[in-house]
């Protein structure tokens, strides 16, 4: 497989000890580095930039055509039927997408007050069906003695529509937890859920850029709703992306209003398009958009049967590697089908301070703490944090210290990580165990459970001054 060309692969960070070293990039959950020919798009473009909705000139003809161009694209990229789904695009990530679907599925079938949320889910698409949803039911995983496995539990899914039979508006899951990159069965759940004529909501932010859209050739298996964020997908500045069955698009009712989303407006009304265009008022990000598409095309050439090889043989290989390490804790049942992300602790490490050390000694980026998805992540800590040793902690020094061991480090991957990227991750985390005592004397941590280094605290606008 050819990988093709990331911005900042090869960027030289500074290391506490005075030396350099290539960053290696394993926050790819949070955000992925560029696709350069995705920026090289942008730059072919803007010589010709102008709005979009119309053809009056052949700047506006250029951009409208490229941006129809986009949307097509990017439906044929990811395998949905052009002809049952359409595409619209929302704010700047995944987050205004589920505010969008959530408040008009509350509006749409006021008759079913009920929505049900995994207990995987990252912040964006729990918060907004909370917020909009007259009752919402978390589905949960499975839970195994002293033990959370990990993965959604089909079981108790089918127990609680039961249970709300008819009240059901609509479901929503992931595809792939950004926390412990454990896959959902969509097809499964969508068939199960379809036959309470409930909808089903899909969070792909994490297997946009690595996996297919999942999508069976049995109707009933399909989602209603498909999200992502562009910067998931190997594109910083593109938007969140709404794909849904076109009905559904021409019926949800719109979040904003204004030009690009009517038909005809009078003193008297105003008419909404019958399309997905009601869902996109005012200009669109149209330049994000158009790269974007190219981004997907170029993951398309490639060949998403090769990028989900590529991406589950690094997510194998991680685990395997990690596990040889004395002390390390993995989260989540280690025999499930994973891909993307890998999150554990190290004994008597607090999470805060291992991600620092691989940042200042090693280059090695990772993330630490909740990762945006606290209940997901307390499930898995419970069994621990109940059993820490708090005896002999003066009162005043307890919160803190539960909060430095209230989360874990992430290691998350792209298709630019290579098996070296793991082995160095591995190599450099024994290397910290075995000069843990000196390495913790560099360090201060404060109430949150953040720690900084006591003398290296390079300023930003070294690396970047506006």
């Amino acid at each position: 497989m050819n990988i093709p060309e990331f911005i900042g692969l090869d960027t030289e960070l500074p290391l506490a000890d005075g030396t350099s070293r290539r960053r290696v990039h394993l926050d790819a959950a949070a955000s992925p580095l560029a696709l350069k020919s995705s920026q090289d798009c942008i730059a072919k473009l803007l010589p010709y930039y102008s709005n979009t909705h119309s053809k009056a000139h052949l700047s506006a003809r250029v951009t409208t055509e490229a941006y129809s161009w986009a949307q097509t694209s990017i439906l044929d990229s990811l395998g949905f039927d052009k002809a049952e789904y359409d595409i619209a695009f929302v704010g700047f990530g995944s987050t205004a997408v589920f505010n969008r679907v959530a408040r008009g599925l509350a509006e749409l079938r006021p008759e079913r007050p009920v929505t049900f949320i995994s207990g995987m889910e990252h912040h964006s698409n729990d918060l907004p069906h909370r917020l909009n949803s007259p009752k919402t039911v978390f589905i949960p995983t499975i839970q195994e003695p002293n033990k959370n496995n990990g993965a959604l539990d089909i079981k108790q899914l089918e127990a609680l529509l039961e249970l709300h039979r008819g009240q059901v508006n609509y479901i929503s899951i992931n595809s792939l937890s950004n926390v412990t990159g454990i896959k959902t069965p969509v097809d499964e759940v969508c068939r199960i859920a379809h036959k309470h004529d409930a909808y089903v909501l899909v969070d792909a932010a994490q297997s946009a850029s690595s996996l297919d859209a999942n999508l069976s050739e049995n109707s009933d298996e399909l989602p209603d709703f498909w999200v992502f964020s562009g910067h998931k997908v190997y594109t910083p500045s593109s938007p969140g992306v709404l794909i849904a069955q076109k009905e559904l698009l021409r019926t949800l009712p719109p979040f904003d209003i204004g030009g690009g989303a009517v038909s005809d407006v009078s003193t008297e009304g105003y008419e909404l398009l019958d399309s997905s265009d009601r869902q996109q008022a005012g200009t669109p990000n149209i330049v994000g958009v158009i790269a974007l598409a190219n981004t997907l095309k170029v993951l398309k050439n490639i060949g998403y049967r090769s990028i989900s090889t590529h991406s589950n043989a690094i997510a194998s290989y991680a685990l395997e590697q990690l596990s040889t390490i004395e002390g390390i804790s993995i989260y989540g049942d280690t025999s499930l089908p994973r891909s993307g992300a890998i999150s554990f602790n190290i004994a008597d490490i607090d999470h805060g301070l291992l991600a620092a050390i691989l940042s200042d000694y090693y280059a090695i980026a990772v993330r630490n703490a909740c990762f945006c998805a606290h209940p997901y992540v307390r499930s898995l800590l419970k069994y621990e944090l109940w059993d820490l040793d708090l005896d002999g902690l003066p009162e005043d020094q307890i919160e803190n210290y539960i909060n430095r061991k209230r989360g874990m480090v992430r290691a998350s991957f792209a298709l630019y990580t290579t098996r070296e990227d793991i082995d160095y991750l591995v190599n450099s985390i024994v290397d910290i165990i075995n000069n843990i005592k000196v390495l913790r004397s560099k360090y201060s941590v404060n109430y949150d459970g953040d720690y900084a280094h006591d003398s290296f605290a390079p300023e930003w606008r070294k690396f970047f001054d506006p």
